[in-house]
């Protein structure tokens, strides 16, 4: 909040500056500023007019930017060829996920969207694994992605399983594996294949074009919903693109 205020500040500078007189702008500079600082103290509520301007053109260019990044990434988002579908293959909306295994809130999340495939049989969902969190994230995904090669249930038991480890670490990522089925020592060698982190890198430049830069994030349609969402919102949103809207 105080960073916002001071750069809401400065472009009060910048706006008060160029509303002067021509003639005034030949002053020096310290009568300018003199000048600006006279008005934010007598007017202080500008600022928070002003940081308000500021979010609601950041909202707007974010949300431009996720539009047009969905545009032009579609079978990328929905039909890459390698992200794991959970749910219904064939249903008649898809949710996509972007998702970190170490990530609290993708954690705390995951009720939400496992109760949502048990209430909504057309929902077909893709996740994506986009590790930010560090070396045990990059690890887990890597681990998760590689666990394909051994079956998509594995897959989807494993995914479920390091999501409700509160404390996930390099260790628990294979006591889960193994506990889970997989062929442990597989899942290592599978893991160096550098496929795998390309799969990784894929997904990050993917939600760069987009603008996600967070977990969790999910797209449906051509709308970036960024953060944990509840049911209630996701069934919303499932609503409102049957609808059309």
């Amino acid at each position: 909040m105080i960073l916002k205020r001071m750069l809401a500040a400065v472009a009060g500078t910048a706006l008060l500056c160029s509303a002067l007189p021509a003639g005034a702008l030949a002053m020096d500079r310290p009568e300018v500023e003199k000048i600006v600082r006279e008005y934010l103290l007598a007017n202080p509520e500008i600022l928070n007019e002003m940081i308000a301007e500021l979010q609601k053109r950041e909202e707007a260019s974010s949300a431009k930017q996720a539009k047009d990044g969905i545009a032009s990434n579609h079978d990328a988002i929905y039909n890459d060829g390698y992200s794991y579908v959970a749910g219904n293959p064939n249903g008649d909306v898809t949710l996509v996920e972007f998702f970190d295994y170490h990530c609290g809130y993708c954690k705390k999340v995951r009720p939400e969207v496992v109760q949502l495939l048990k209430d909504d049989s057309g929902v077909r969902l893709v996740l994506k694994e986009f590790p930010i969190l560090g070396k045990v994230s990059e690890e887990a995904a890597r681990a998760a992605i590689a666990s394909l090669n051994q079956g998509g249930d594995h897959y989807w038991n494993f995914h479920q399983a390091m999501l409700a480890e509160d404390s996930l670490d390099s260790a628990g990522i294979y006591e889960i594996a193994a506990n889970q089925g997989l062929d442990v020592e597989r899942l290592k060698k599978d893991m160096a294949d550098p496929s795998v982190q390309q799969k990784i890198d894929k997904n990050r430049e993917l939600a760069k074009s987009i603008g996600i830069d967070g977990t969790p994030a999910f797209i449906m349609g051509d709308k970036l919903a960024p953060g944990a969402m509840s049911l209630e919102d996701m069934k919303a949103m499932i609503e409102a693109q049957r609808s059309g809207g």
